[in-house]
């Protein structure tokens, strides 16, 4: 049974037909729904479950509170048994990320419609989450990112396959400087179908519940229910794109993809910094990446560079190659120390300057 204490909350909702739609509620609103190892686990869980459970014929996730779906993976328990020490210092690091990725891919590989529902803040772990569903709404005041540069941490959660597909290699610079994006963004860099504000969401859920479904277990009919959820979303977009924002990628995007195209992490850097003396968009972006991790920076642009042709499962499994290996190196457990442990914002990076990163250094996250 679900008790409110619950950091993921199941229930159904019934629909015309008599079939029932599964909804999973991310419920740390506290720490906007970060996502923890607990977490992970009850959705695979529920989620296998509820693949294979004929009066189930859809999936509904999304977050508590208003503020946001997901901030990303709570991994500040990852840095502190890493920095404890010890000969298990790498358990518990390793079963998240592991857990972390195998729901990522079993969304991705959903048999039945997945609908995500976005609002707020979605970064990184919650970015894996929504990015695999086959209906991906986004609503009004969203803020997108893959802010992983920050922790010294690398795009993870299957961003070498997704980031990669961004139009005009803006998921480069996505990847490299933590840029938040708008609902607008989202739907430009094809991490988002839909938009549908906050105010419409009920009725949103009452259109999914009146579509005339067909039963789980009939033939071709998953085909036919992610039409019907397609037709539905596509209505409710169009009935409401009129109060989207500016879609910044769209508006910068000669000059992001001048920026993206730069030869190596240093020229891309530099690019970056001339583009925020000669336009303020590019300021936080630009600052994001000169204040991060050279190693996670160097590290990072090589991964992008091996997904380019990998399929989604390769790329995950090479995810968790890199994840595990950036627990046994130096700036991810000091990142996550000074951005979410001890709060001082000032990581001491090893090596401290972009010129310091070596190849051996870069290949040695890859074994």
């Amino acid at each position: 049974m679900n008790s409110p204490e619950q950091p993921v909350l199941f229930d159904t909702l019934a629909t015309d037909k008599g079939f029932l739609i599964g909804r999973a509620t991310l419920n740390r609103p506290k720490a906007l729904n970060a996502l923890n190892l607990q977490m992970c686990e009850m959705l695979l869980r529920q989620l296998r479950s509820w693949a294979s459970d004929t009066s189930i014929v859809a999936v509904l996730l999304e977050g508590a509170g208003e503020k946001g779906f997901c901030a990303g993976g709570d991994v500040a328990e990852v840095a502190r048994q890493v920095r404890a020490g010890g000969p298990q210092r790498y358990v518990f690091g390793d079963q998240f990320f592991e857990v972390e990725y195998q729901l990522d891919l079993l969304i991705h590989e959903y048999p039945k419609p997945i609908v995500a529902w976005s609002h707020g803040v979605c970064m990184g772990g919650g970015v894996g989450l929504t990015v695999g569903c086959s209906h991906r709404v986004v609503a009004d005041q969203s803020r997108i990112a893959m802010p992983e540069i920050h922790i010294g941490l690398f795009p993870d959660v299957g961003g070498g396959y997704f980031l990669n597909r961004v139009p005009g290699g803006a998921g480069r610079v996505l990847a490299l400087t933590g840029m938040i994006i708008n609902e607008a963004d989202a739907l430009f860099a094809g991490l988002a179908d839909f938009f549908v504000p906050m105010e419409a969401k009920e009725l949103l859920l009452k259109s999914l519940q009146s579509l005339d479904w067909l039963a789980p277990d009939a033939p071709v009919q998953t085909d036919r229910n992610h039409d019907r959820v397609t037709r539905a979303l596509l209505s409710m977009h169009r009935r409401y794109k009129a109060g989207l924002p500016t879609a910044h990628l769209q508006q910068y995007y000669d000059a992001i993809r001048f920026i993206a195209a730069q030869p190596g992490v240093t020229a891309l850097r530099d690019a970056l910094l001339v583009a925020a003396q000669e336009d303020p968009f590019f300021k936080a972006a630009a600052a994001s990446l000169a204040a991060g991790s050279p190693t996670a920076a160097h590290v990072s642009d090589e991964y992008l560079r091996r997904c380019k042709r990998l399929s989604l499962r390769e790329v995950l499994a090479l995810d968790l190659v890199l994840a595990k290996a950036y627990q046994r190196h130096h700036d991810f457990p000091e990142g996550v120390r000074a951005l979410l442990i001890d709060k001082d914002r000032k990581p001491q990076w090893s090596p401290a300057l972009f010129e310091q990163v070596t190849p051996a250094l870069v290949e040695a996250h890859f074994r």
